[in-house]
């Protein structure tokens, strides 16, 4: 789940989506997308890299940014660093190396698992959700495909089709439990949205359902093979499944300073509710970017944004965009998340091999967009990949 969902909008012929956290965003055409480069050696950070990037966090926490900001290659973490609260009355101080929620970063946690499978041969992209999993009956089933659930295509129920209580919270992340995995798949088995592979709509059932799917076909639970898979081989200490209770330190305010209203954290499930370190993130990151966790051929079918869905791609989104100072056009993986007022940002430039992760609790702060040259996520990659590539300062943040 992203925030404002109540305020996204299709815009645009190609049915480009939003104004929200989980793609670019569409007041105009997005850039380019083409195929993912193959990563090359890790550039060297510069000595006056880490002064850029804190240029661009002091700008930002005069914005109203407060969080954690880590940058990194494969081999070094150029800039690590936390700023603002975590929490008030009492007040404390972000720290690095805190646990966050991962929010819809967790989607691409799940597709990858999902990937695993399809490399191992128990699962095609174009498989129809009727033939893997009989059980789950839901209405356009017999049309589904495993590439419809990770790019948002399914035409499945959709979380925000249920009632909103009074702090304006859909009833489906309020639902109590455990288990909670029965009841929200029942949900998504609900009347469709549209037909299948008709347009792109963002939302939690495509994940959760993409989920129990993996579940039929290994006989394992999600958190099972979050430890098997990933946590265990990766030594990923912090990554877990929120099942109902929260690890994470960061309290969500808005802009006035007070507590978001929560929802259940637990009912986010495979689409939301993963939390770890920063750091666990980095990893997962450099695994996937060095063919540690999927294939060449899997993690390209990942990483190509399809531009008539607003670039989105196979639990994240891919697209190329020029930054200022760069020479050239960087391509970009950007997953974002956004659950109960707690913002990530996972950003991932292949052709560079660079790592960009962020947390932040202000639910109201504005990361930008990339594409469009302005915001704090923006300025990040400029402090870190192109002042020096230029030759030039950074520009200043705006």
């Amino acid at each position: 789940m992203c925030p404002r969902e109540s305020r996204w909008a299709a815009v645009g012929l190609a049915g480009v989506m939003l104004a929200g956290l989980c793609g670019p965003a569409a007041a105009a055409p997005p850039p380019v997308s083409s195929p993912v480069s193959p990563p090359v050696s890790s550039p060297v950070s510069s000595p006056s890299t880490p002064a850029r990037l804190w240029q661009v966090v002091n700008a930002a926490q005069a914005q109203g940014f407060a969080g954690e900001v880590l940058v990194a290659d494969a081999d070094s973490v150029w800039f690590e660093h936390a700023v603002g609260l975590a929490r008030r009355q009492p007040d404390v101080a972000h720290k690095t190396g805190a646990v966050w929620r991962w929010g819809s970063v967790s989607k691409q946690v799940t597709v990858t698992l999902a990937m695993q499978l399809v490399d191992a041969g128990l699962l095609k992209l174009d498989d129809k959700l009727a033939e893997r999993w009989p059980a789950f009956q839901a209405p356009g089933a017999a049309q589904i495909t495993v590439r419809n659930l990770m790019q948002h295509t399914s035409g499945l129920a959709h979380p925000d089709n249920s009632p909103r209580d009074a702090d304006g919270v859909w009833s489906f992340y309020r639902r109590k439990g455990p288990p909670w995995q029965p009841e929200a798949l029942a949900f998504c088995a609900g009347p469709a949205t549209a037909v299948p592979g008709e347009r792109f709509r963002y939302g939690d059932c495509d994940t959760l359902v993409l989920a129990g799917l993996v579940e039929h076909l290994t006989g394992q639970t999600i958190p099972q093979l979050m430890q098997q898979r990933l946590a265990q081989p990766l030594k990923l200490r912090s990554l877990r499944l929120n099942e109902g209770r929260t690890r994470a330190m960061a309290v969500a305010m808005d802009a006035a300073g007070q507590p978001v209203p929560q929802p259940v954290m637990a009912t986010y499930g495979a689409a939301g509710a993963m939390e770890g370190t920063a750091r666990d993130l980095l990893a997962f990151d450099r695994a996937l970017l060095a063919g540690r966790l999927v294939s060449t051929a899997s993690r390209q079918a990942m990483w190509t944004g399809e531009p008539k869905w607003g670039y989105a791609a196979l639990g994240v989104w891919a697209f190329t965009t020029p930054i200022t100072g760069c020479a050239e056009r960087l391509e970009l993986i950007e997953r974002r998340g956004y659950v109960g007022g707690i913002q990530a940002r996972n950003i991932i430039v292949p052709a560079r091999g660079v790592m960009v992760v962020m947390f932040s609790n202000q639910a109201d702060f504005d990361f930008g967009e990339i594409w469009q040259g302005r915001g704090m996520s923006h300025d990040i990659l400029a402090a870190a990949l192109c002042a020096s590539a230029a030759g030039t300062a950074a520009p200043l943040p705006r």
